[in-house]
């Protein structure tokens, strides 16, 4: 039997850290013949039994791309397809009416997002909305199973499609991607490192400015921030130079572009606290952070938004602090805590590089996630 298998991503890139670092090494790692159509770039590769066959869709209808996807699946012929969108399962069900395959829908994505809904008026938020919740749930119809990436993500599609298989696998790094550094007191200065987008709803103004409150109690410290992100906006980009014009003299802020997975996970872990403080709204609120983990896997302490969803995951928050994000001052506290008490501070970076390697890594589920893709085929 053949053991060829496609990851088809029309939202995510080729190298896609869940999609190519995890999966398909993975999957590779275990005999698969291994390939990843993304329709984000032009990329041909091939290397450790993955092949990465991609395309540029931003000239193409949507017609003209399943086309397309249909193509490239017709000359892999895999027995298995791993989705990552609507489209990805529709292009893929209209290959599986003359061969034989499986659907897998991963579901990573909170979908429909507010993103899809931002500058409409209420009637098309409304419309928009009902369109795209009808065709993701007949995604899921043609779907023949499921990978979630966190249970918040799963409950409309195992109440709906209960008889359907399902296998929930959470954003857990695999540790070989790690570099860890030594875990140094904090004395004359703070690092502080924040990654993702620079915006008022993941936070940027709540992180700064809890910060800017923070250098204020402890003057004699330098507290330096690494953003680790883009702004997509000018009206973002108006807020985050608003921002950078009233920090304090004991404040400093470098921030660098989005990086390559691998250079980012060699990186993040020089630094001594993380932060993320996005807006709890309905959405943030029910989305796992990714990121949160990869935190974990260097050994740091962590200051993020009260999120149902970490709630949810993890029930022993012994690694940092859960909080309200517009409460500057009580996070300001978290953070001169750390300082002034260097034994919170080295007992919680134990804590957090303790339950990463016993429980919130890739490596302890590979071997599920290799087994339920077995039984597919």
């Amino acid at each position: 039997m053949s053991n060829k298998i496609v990851l088809l991503n029309t939202w995510h890139k080729s190298y896609d850290d869940r999609v190519y670092y995890h999966q398909a090494k993975c999957l590779a790692k275990y005999g698969f013949e291994v390939q990843i159509i993304s329709t984000k770039e032009k990329c041909l590769k091939k290397a450790d039994n993955i092949t990465i066959n991609s395309f540029d869709d931003s000239n193409l209808s949507r017609e003209e791309k399943t086309k397309k996807i249909i193509s490239y699946l017709s000359l892999f012929e895999p027995v298995i397809i791993i989705c990552d969108s609507p489209l990805a399962v529709f292009a893929s069900n209209k290959y599986k009416k003359n061969n034989k395959v499986k659907i897998i829908y991963d579901i990573t994505e909170w979908y429909p997002s507010k993103i899809h809904l931002k500058d409409k008026t209420v009637y098309k938020k409304i419309l928009k909305f009902i369109v795209l919740i009808t065709f993701n749930l007949l995604a899921g119809l043609k779907s023949d199973s499921f990978i979630f990436g966190e249970f918040y993500k799963s409950i409309e599609y195992r109440i709906l499609f209960f008889w359907k298989q399902f296998i929930i696998l959470p954003y857990y790094p695999d540790l070989n991607y790690i570099q860890n550094y030594p875990l140094e007191k904090i004395t004359t200065e703070i690092n502080i490192l924040y990654s993702g987008k620079i915006n008022s709803d993941k936070g940027i103004d709540s992180v700064i400015g809890a910060i800017n409150s923070a250098s204020l109690k402890c003057p004699e410290i330098q507290f330096r921030l690494k953003i680790i992100g883009n702004v997509q906006t000018e009206e973002d980009q108006s807020i985050f130079n608003n921002l950078l014009s009233n920090l304090n003299k004991n404040v400093h802020i470098n921030k660098i572009d989005l990086l390559s997975f691998t250079e980012f996970c060699k990186t993040i872990g020089n630094t001594q606290l993380f932060i993320d403080l996005r807006k709890i709204d309905y959405e943030n609120t029910h989305c796992l952070p990714i990121k949160l983990f990869y935190y974990l896997a260097c050994g740091r302490p962590v200051i993020y938004s009260d999120l149902k969803s970490i709630r949810k995951e993890i029930k022993n928050i012994d690694f940092g602090y859960l909080c309200d994000p517009i409460d500057l001052d009580s996070i300001a506290g978290i953070i001169t805590n750390y300082i002034l008490n260097p034994e919170i501070y080295f007992e919680h970076a134990k804590n957090a590089l303790k339950v990463s390697g016993s429980t919130y890594n890739w490596n302890l589920i590979e071997k599920k996630f290799v087994s339920f893709i077995g039984n597919q085929s």
